[in-house]
């Protein structure tokens, strides 16, 4: 069932407007966008055409970052689960793939037979995403399409791009794949780096599928060719072996000092961090997505301490005690849910009053029980 769409706010939207793009050109720049330039140049010494640059709008209308890419409308997507919508028909762009289907176009009008062109769309993305340290609802991406003739569209030639993209993102790592799905390419896969054991999704990948070229009239006995999304937070934290992701734009002095080279990241002090258990009496079915956005809300501007929250347990209201249903505020049809929530801030130690409060204010904010209802599990030390 497709979530009903919500909106956001004049204030949401302004903040996501004013959201610095880490892939933009600064003084100095960003290691993310150290690492994208890095990226394109490797390309090019690899033989792949030089990169056409393609910048677009963060607001953008549901037909460019979804019908055109051929999401089927009803997809849960394009509801308010994982989408900001701004209004009824545009949002903030969920994919820097947004900007590629009139780039693609524009390429097909003037690319002659034999010829390459490569298409590199880097920037800000928004999501409503879950909250741990390589998950955060504004990520970094580039898309990297080449359009050329249709013998370009193999799985050989796929493996090569990736392969020529990590050797010089992360040339120290191993990667491998396995088969996927998605809506604009064919044979498509997923591709996941190595890092101390643990599997990170870095990108995924395809041949641009023929459905996509004839949906935007270009046509597919003349053109093919490769079509992939990368994720550079991730990157750029698999190369310079970042811990956390909200490091990335830390405003901790020693933390900034070494966002804008490549070099491998040197410990800033971890403090201590604090976890709490919260019981919550909420509407049955919220993602962790939507918690996870209701959270930061509710945190403001301490939202950057939340270093993570997990979906512990949800139990139906007729699996819940009645001594337990009472202490909740519990109301029939509504389904009891237990978060992990831990607390960290980079730059000093959070104090158990201060914690109390923002734990409090999480509380308030989610419950949808009997109002006055709810309580906190003890909290413990990690």
């Amino acid at each position: 069932m497709q979530t009903p769409k919500k909106y956001l706010t004049d204030t949401s939207t302004h903040q996501a407007l004013s959201l610095q793009d880490l892939t933009e050109q600064s003084a100095p720049d960003h290691a993310i966008r150290l690492l994208l330039n890095e990226i394109l140049l490797g390309l090019a010494e690899k033989g792949w055409p030089q990169a056409n640059i393609q910048t677009g709008p963060r607001i953008v209308t549901a037909e460019e970052n979804y019908g055109l890419l051929g999401y089927d409308p009803k997809e849960i997507t394009l509801g308010s689960e994982h989408t900001r919508w701004v209004d009824e028909h545009s949002l903030l762009r969920t994919q820097t793939t947004s900007q590629i289907p009139a780039a693609l176009q524009r390429a097909a009008e003037v690319r002659q037979s034999g010829e390459m062109i490569l298409l590199a769309a880097p920037g800000i993305t928004f999501r409503r995403d879950s909250r741990d340290r390589w998950h955060c609802a504004e990520p970094h991406q580039m898309d990297i399409w080449v359009l050329g003739d249709p013998e370009l569209s193999t799985h050989d030639h796929l493996l090569s791009l990736v392969d020529d993209i990590l050797n010089s993102a992360v040339p120290d790592k191993s990667w491998f794949y396995s088969n996927s799905t998605h809506h604009y390419t064919e044979g498509d896969i997923e591709v996941n780096v190595l890092n101390d054991r643990t599997q990170v999704e870095v990108l995924e990948c395809g041949r641009i599928a023929t459905s996509l070229l004839q949906r935007l009239n270009i046509d597919p006995l003349q053109h093919g060719g490769l079509a992939l999304g990368m994720g550079l937070d991730r990157l750029t934290m698999l190369r310079k072996g970042i811990p956390d992701i909200r490091l990335l734009r830390d405003q901790n002095l020693r933390v900034q000092a070494q966002m804008h080279h490549l070099e491998p990241w040197s410990a800033v002090s971890r403090l201590p961090s604090i976890t709490r258990y919260i019981s919550l009496a909420v509407t049955p079915g919220l993602s962790e997505e939507v918690l996870t956005e209701r959270m930061l809300q509710a945190a403001g501007d301490c939202a950057d301490w939340i270093e993570e929250l997990q979906v512990k347990g949800r139990w139906e209201f007729s699996e819940v005690p009645q001594q337990a249903i009472e202490r909740l505020g519990l109301l029939r049809g509504q389904e009891n849910v237990l978060l992990r929530v831990v607390l960290r801030d980079s730059s000093r130690s959070i104090t158990t009053a201060e914690a109390n409060a923002l734990y409090a204010n999480i509380q308030s904010a989610l419950h949808e029980g009997a109002p006055g209802a709810g309580y906190r599990m003890d909290s413990t030390k990690v």
